[in-house]
């Protein structure tokens, strides 16, 4: 029997494979890590807080914009 020769291709798929399963099991760890350490606890309260913020807007901007029509109406009594 004859030995087969890995040609340069086949030996950069192999590495390529290696590397992949590698990069894949860094991924899950630092995930694992990141999760026992509270940050997606911290990045949840972050985001609540965003929508919080952009909902006081909204309301503020809705506010200001029915105050505004109050004001016109009562300009246009006064008139």
């Amino acid at each position: 029997m004859e030995k087969e020769k890995w040609s340069l291709k086949d030996k950069f798929e192999v590495a390529e494979a290696i590397f992949t399963i590698i990069v894949s099991l860094m991924a899950i760890w630092g995930t694992v890590i990141a999760w026992e350490n509270g940050f997606w606890h911290k990045l949840k309260h972050i985001a609540d807080h965003l929508h919080q913020e952009f909902a006081q807007e909204e309301i503020n901007k809705l506010s200001d914009a029915n105050m505004a029509q109050e004001i016109k109406k009562l300009e246009q009594k006064i008139k």
